[in-house]
């Protein structure tokens, strides 16, 4: 059983039990039981600043913040570093757009926005821009690094760090979280 990013044990608990004893009563106690099963899940979900705690503390959360914490140090690096090569641009053009991508991803998931907004494909998403930072995060830093300059290749260097230890173990979690979304479990989790 895989426990979910977004409730903890005790709310998931508090929740099968509700619904097991609501199964068992009349129509009427039915309707209150499946009420406070809800009140007892979302108030299980600490909030601060707007932010779900348990998220951002979760193992998805770090990831986030793992992505977003290299690739700055990656892209300051290199915005540092004066003068302008092919190289540099293409590598800002990509690392820019991705770390905006991140902390819109990184937001949506903490505020629980993809709940409120499920027409966007969040999941898919996440998924889609870890696998690609997976890819080009290195290629990019090869080329940066091949540039001999000492914070070029200090950027490069942070940049296949963040492909490697934030984006390739994001994807895999992305991916069983896109898993989840799409096919969710029909019955209570005990």
């Amino acid at each position: 059983m895989s426990q979910s990013y977004y409730t903890s044990d005790a709310g998931r608990d508090a929740g099968a039990a509700a619904w097991n004893a609501a199964q068992n009563a009349p129509p009427e106690v039915k309707s209150a039981a499946a009420d406070y099963a809800t009140q007892q899940a979302k108030a299980e979900v600490k909030k601060t600043c707007g932010l779900d705690m348990t998220y951002v503390k979760s193992r998805n959360g770090a990831l986030k913040g793992s992505q977003l914490g290299w690739s700055f140090l990656a892209f300051f690096l290199m915005c540092i570093q004066m003068g302008i090569s092919i190289g540099k641009v293409f590598f800002a053009l990509f690392i820019f757009p991705t770390m905006l991508c991140v902390i819109v991803l990184f937001f949506a998931f903490a505020t629980h926005l993809y709940e409120k907004k499920p027409q966007v494909p969040w999941f898919q998403a996440d998924v889609g821009i870890s696998a690609g930072a997976t890819v080009v995060y290195p290629i990019m830093a090869i080329i940066i690094i091949t540039t001999g300059r000492p914070l070029l290749i200090a950027s490069g260097i942070f940049a296949i760090v963040a492909a490697g230890l934030g984006f390739a173990p994001g994807t895999y979690y992305s991916y069983q979280r896109y898993r989840e979304s799409k096919y969710p479990a029909t019955e209570p989790l005990e």
